[in-house]
């Protein structure tokens, strides 16, 4: 049985990664990770309070709104959802070092140069990760 990581921010290419992982972990783990962005250091008191509650928030709904896009293969599935704090590669990785993940799936955007300049998620897997990722690309989204 694999224990499978993948990151979800909503979007199709990450609802393509979900379906993925759940093929790939054949009746094993499979943790879905959003990343949500911690308020600035300088930010101190009941605004850095309210700002982390909002991220928080807007992150258990991406959570919550898998289940309810229609996603039946995870009906079968043995998932957990994690809210994680912090940038997107760094949480993912952070994750699958802590549950011993086989692998790391998650979904490409399908930017172009314009990503490769600025960098993204899976830019910065390839990069970081101690095991293996799939990329899905974008036109596996459909």
């Amino acid at each position: 049985m694999n224990t499978i990581v993948v990151g979800y921010d909503g979007s199709a290419s990450a609802r393509a990664a979900v379906r993925h992982a759940v093929q790939l972990a054949k009746g094993g783990r499979l943790y879905i990770v959003n990343a949500y962005e911690k308020p600035p250091p300088q930010l101190t008191g009941r605004w850095r309070e309210l700002l982390e509650h909002d991220h928080v928030e807007r992150a258990h709904s991406l959570l919550d709104a898998i289940l309810l896009e229609g996603n039946d293969e995870l009906a079968g599935a043995h998932w957990e959802g994690r809210l994680e704090p912090g940038e997107p590669a760094e949480a993912i990785c952070r994750v699958a070092r802590e549950v011993n993940a086989d692998t790391i799936v998650v979904g490409s955007h399908g930017y172009g140069a314009i990503n490769a300049l600025l960098g993204s998620v899976s830019h910065d897997l390839l990069r970081i990760a101690d095991r293996p990722v799939t990329v899905v690309p974008p036109g596996a989204s459909h």
